[in-house]
């Protein structure tokens, strides 16, 4: 199975520009309209894998070492990653995991379940992080810098965590997220 740590594609791009205008910054227009600076990280990553499990079912009789890694997994009917809808409510294809038979059933095949692990790709990740920096100098040791910063600048939705236990109620749905937009203002000066 996947390691839980794997991400298909990771992509991370960090800039800095210097606005060229007014770098020495004589007079007012100067202090003014020179010493702007933008930088910023653009991050994209597929998601990480999930592995779906189960509780009170052990058909096989292999015992719950660690569900994640030894046992409780439902049988596996098709692509869990095909047909699923990709919103809250219900991230993944459900249907295709085969939810514990009746504790009265009869007949049960003695095998444990067929999914394996991280078969559950999960959500991917999409940010962008932006900063403005305006220096304005007052000699060559002394400088006061003001700066805006705006963490996932365009406020996107990015999901975290699913509900991946066939047996619990939200079982499909997406149980976290990651931050909102937050901004961020601050001063330095420099002597």
């Amino acid at each position: 199975g996947r390691a839980a740590l794997d991400r298909k594609h990771v992509l991370s791009i960090n800039y800095i520009y210097e606005i060229p205008y007014f770098r020495k910054q004589q007079g007012f227009e100067g202090k003014l309209l020179g010493g702007w600076q933008a930088s910023g990280i653009i991050v994209y990553n597929t998601g990480l894998p999930f592995t779906v499990t189960t509780s009170s079912y052990d058909p096989a009789g292999l015992g719950f070492i660690q569900a994640a890694i030894a046992g409780g997994r439902p049988v596996l009917l098709c692509d869990p990653n095909v047909g699923g809808a990709g919103t809250q409510q219900q991230y993944f294809n459900t249907a295709c995991f085969q939810l514990n038979p009746l504790s009265s059933s009869t007949n049960i095949n003695n095998v444990p379940g067929s999914s394996g692990r991280g078969v559950v790709n999960g959500p991917s990740l999409f940010r962008v992080d932006f900063k403005m920096t305006k220096n304005i100098r007052f000699g060559e040791s002394i400088n006061l810098q003001l700066f805006g910063e705006a963490f996932n600048v365009f406020n996107k939705t990015n999901f975290n965590t699913l509900s991946t236990n066939v047996t619990a109620s939200n079982f499909g749905q997406v149980t976290g997220t990651r931050d909102p937009r937050q901004l961020q203002f601050g001063a330095k000066f420099n002597f």
